[in-house]
């Protein structure tokens, strides 16, 4: 049975029910792809799968609705793209493969489903990062790239400003849960604003100050932001991961009492604030250096660091730059740090 809900009258909502072999057969995942920005979805995470296997294997009780969508009219013969469950479903399709006898169990059980019709993809990615935006179910930092892919579908061609909003996530990625000596291990929030909770920086004010730096060392041809491959893109990332490294290496050597102790008083240097401003500084100067490779850029943002003539105390909370908390702020306070270079 097939019913329609009364939602927005520009988009068709069906709901129905199919059974776990039905799905196994009939549906998809549009992962996403960064050479050519095709498809949304992060790959699937095996380890979450394999937790619901594990519980599949002795219980199956699924209330919530699998989420679908098609490009035309949904009838029984339809494949459909899984826009929310696809960790339900591989793991459905694991237990056919490696236990069979729980799959003929389970296999004429059946779930609610929720279709789409006559979807677009940008509908559909809409719905993706509504859901997981919303719900928190999987990581969501792919929504910043994919808000630019629905830009891209909005007669917006340039690849490059996406690109690098994808760079800058993985990178945070990376810089958050690889604890290597890392300051930012632990240290970035993945939803919402940092503000009384043990992080110093938002995803949001990471990725929108990286990609300008990320794009400042495409310009100097440090990175390629036109990747063909995949080993491009692990190249681009490992070039970055390492520059971003060295220039906080750097700050810290320069300012060690601001990494010590309390967190507080690493609100400022890591927020926004500080690594807004630290980035744009770095940006401008990078524009005044002719020839550029990898060790000449942090050798030259090492002079740079000390030849500086500001104080720790500067980036105290409740003292001199902590009151820049906008984009116009960190562009004073940029300058700022360019004048006391000297």
């Amino acid at each position: 049975m097939i019913e329609k809900i009364s939602q927005d009258e520009s988009i068709n909502i069906l709901q129905t029910k199919k059974t776990v072999r039905w799905l196994v057969d009939n549906t998809q995942v549009n992962v996403f792809n960064p050479i050519d920005f095709t498809g949304y979805q992060r790959q699937i995470d095996d380890k979450h799968c394999l937790k619901i296997v594990e519980y599949l294997r002795k219980e199956f009780f699924l209330p919530t609705a699998i989420i679908c969508a098609i490009d035309d009219n949904f009838n029984d013969l339809s494949k459909l793209r899984i826009v929310d469950g696809q960790h339900r479903v591989r793991a459905f399709q694991i237990i056919q493969d490696k236990y069979p006898q729980r799959f003929q169990e389970i296999q004429d059980r059946e779930l609610p489903v929720i279709v789409l019709e006559n979807a677009n993809e940008t509908l559909e990615m809409e719905t993706f990062i509504t859901i997981n935006k919303t719900s928190k179910k999987v990581d969501t930092s792919l929504a910043f790239v994919l808000k630019n892919k629905i830009n891209k579908y909005k007669n917006c061609y340039d690849m490059t400003m996406p690109r690098a909003e994808y760079l800058s996530v993985e990178l945070a990625q990376q810089l958050n849960f690889t604890e290597n000596q890392n300051l930012w291990f632990d240290n970035i929030l993945f939803e919402g604003s940092p503000k009384n909770t043990s992080k110093v920086i938002s995803l949001n004010a990471f990725v929108k100050s990286t990609r300008k730096l990320l794009n400042s060392l495409a310009r100097k041809e440090i990175i390629n932001l036109k990747w063909e491959n995949e080993d491009e893109i692990k190249e681009c990332i490992e070039i970055s991961y390492t520059i971003i490294m060295e220039i906080w290496r750097i700050v810290r050597n320069k300012w060690p009492e601001l990494f010590e102790g309390e967190l507080a008083k690493r609100r400022i240097i890591q927020g926004a604030i500080g690594y807004s401003s630290i980035n744009k500084m770095i940006i401008d100067k990078l524009e005044t250096l002719e020839y550029v490779d990898q060790n000449i850029i942090i050798k030259a943002i090492e002079k740079w660091f000390k030849a500086m003539d500001i104080s720790s105390y500067d980036w105290m909370p409740g003292e001199k730059f902590s009151r820049f908390s906008s984009e116009s702020g960190y562009n004073i306070v940029a300058k700022e740090l360019i004048n006391a270079i000297g």
